[in-house]
C-alpha cells in the first residue's frame, strides 16, 4: 500500500501491472552495485547473487542457479467479468 500511494503521488496515476516488479529489480541491482562499489557487471554480479532484499513484492533471494528462492506464480481466470484465482504455483 505504501508503494501504491507513493506511485500515485509521484506519477498521478495508478500502479501499472509490472511497476512493483521493475522497482524491485532496479533496487536489487542498485543494492548489488553499492555492495560491490562498482557498476561494472564483473564486480557487481557476484554481489547480486548474494542479495537478500526486502522488496515491495516480497523478499528477494537467489538460489545457486540465479532463480528467485521460494518464487510463486498466481494464476487467475475471469468468469462473469470477475477475476478468480485458479492456483498458486511454487
Amino acid at each position: 500500500e505504501d508503494f501504491r500511494a507513493a506511485f500515485k503521488k509521484k506519477f498521478n496515476a495508478d500502479v501499472q501491472i509490472y511497476a512493483p516488479y521493475v522497482y524491485d529489480a532496479v533496487m536489487v541491482m542498485a543494492e548489488a552495485m553499492k555492495k560491490a562499489d562498482s557498476s561494472d557487471p564483473k564486480k557487481y554480479l557476484p554481489e547480486l547473487a548474494k542479495v537478500n532484499y526486502k522488496g515491495v513484492t516480497g523478499n528477494i533471494v537467489f538460489d545457486a542457479k540465479g532463480d528467485i528462492k521460494d518464487g510463486t506464480l498466481t494464476l487467475y481466470t475471469y468468469k462473469g467479468g470477475k477475476r478468480e484465482q485458479l492456483a498458486v504455483v511454487k
